[in-house]
């Protein structure tokens, strides 16, 4: 069995599984992409309104829709806070998952949501501009630059290894580096890795790990 005929039947599984547990809602199959979705009926959507006029909440069903589309399988969870430290908002295919909004065109947005993020212990991230005009790869490569140079990391202690870029409704650029913590990556050599591919040829469906 092709490995993504596997994912299709982990996912659909998965996806009959969650049906079945109350739970959890808007439990979604994708019969195109095989990807699955589900939303804890504790988790919190922020009811806040972003700079585009959205609610912020409504950006991680946005982003719950294209991850889906592209395949994956994304759970958003109950957000059980501890002191000082929020939890990550859910699983991607299984990994303790992260959505970060990029709103604005701020030096240091970036950065201190890679720096957030890290200390939910999040091992995959997810970058979302709900506006195009905020995105350059250029701004995300030096967002995390400066999130790898920052002096008062614990980079022995990291467990980040996954990084999606999403950009209004489309998955742009997806990284995945193992098991191993993220230090000195960029957009286009991830990529190239990934995929043997260039960032700006990828189509979203080429863009899953």
């Amino acid at each position: 069995m092709r490995s993504s005929d596997l994912r299709r039947e982990e996912n659909y599984n998965e996806y009959l599984r969650l049906l079945q547990n109350e739970d959890y809602l808007d439990v979604t199959y994708d019969e195109k992409s095989g990807g699955v979705s589900a939303v804890h009926k504790l988790h919190k959507f922020d009811k806040q309104h972003a700079a585009n006029g959205m609610r912020r909440g409504e950006h991680e069903r946005v982003v719950l829709d294209v991850l889906r589309g592209c395949g994956h399988r994304v759970v958003l969870g109950a957000e059980t806070n501890t002191p000082g430290v929020k939890s990550f908002d859910g699983f991607l295919d299984d990994a303790p998952m992260e959505i970060k909004t990029i709103e604005g065109n701020g030096t240091w947005a970036i950065s201190s949501k890679l720096r957030y993020a890290e200390k939910q212990r999040a091992q995959s991230v997810v970058l979302f501009f709900p506006e195009e005009d905020n995105y350059s790869p250029f701004r995300v490569n030096e967002g995390i630059r400066l999130f790898c140079s920052d002096p008062g990391r614990d980079r022995d202690d990291s467990v980040m290894s996954r990084l999606l870029i999403l950009v209004n409704h489309h998955l742009v650029a997806s990284w995945n580096k193992k098991a191993t913590p993220i230090e000195g990556w960029s957009i286009q050599e991830g990529l190239r890795r990934e995929n043997g591919a260039n960032s700006y040829t990828l189509s979203p469906s080429d863009a899953k790990v």
